[in-house]
């Protein structure tokens, strides 16, 4: 138990530093910042509580806000997925899964695995954005960085997926 959570701490450090020096620099036609914290959340194993994903979540954004400068942000987006994760993995997860199953394309299959960082991603972005915009008069413009930002971090996030866990 002890392993396996240091192992998550510091792949949640690693993804929070490549996040902070490298992503946070990067603006896809100008719009837009490809997220690669939601990733934390959105592995969480299937056992896991609803109240440790909340920590993890809320950590894990808590951190990005600090370096990132997002007031809050971070935090809020991926409090809010990390009390949908469990429920809707238990949902997605399929029937037969051991007990510990840690979402991956080979534990659930790639179309299952896929639709569950789609959904996540969205709720995660959908949030972060409307909390960032905070206002109808800037909605084209929310919209825009929202959908770059969505497509560009669900991008690298199955890059990431597929270099982490190769097809066997």
């Amino acid at each position: 138990m002890l392993v396996t959570t240091l192992k998550r701490m510091a792949w949640a450090m690693l993804l929070l530093l490549v996040q902070v020096l490298v992503l946070d620099q990067v603006h896809p036609w100008g719009y837009g910042v490809p997220l690669l914290c939601p990733l934390i959340v959105i592995t969480l194993p299937l056992g896991t509580s609803r109240s440790e994903a909340l920590l993890w979540g809320f950590g894990v954004g808590f951190i990005a806000d600090i370096f990132a400068g997002t007031s809050g942000i971070s935090s809020a987006a991926l409090t809010f997925i990390a009390f949908l994760q469990p429920p809707l993995l238990e949902l997605m997860a399929p029937r037969d899964s051991e007990e510990e199953l840690r979402p991956s394309f080979s534990a659930m299959g790639r179309w299952n695995y896929f639709q569950f960082i789609a959904l996540l991603l969205l709720l995660h972005h959908l949030v972060y954005f409307a909390l960032e915009g905070f206002s109808y008069f800037f909605l084209t413009d929310i919209a825009i960085s929202m959908g770059v930002s969505y497509v560009a971090s669900l991008l690298l996030i199955v890059l990431v997926e597929n270099v982490r866990n190769p097809k066997k």
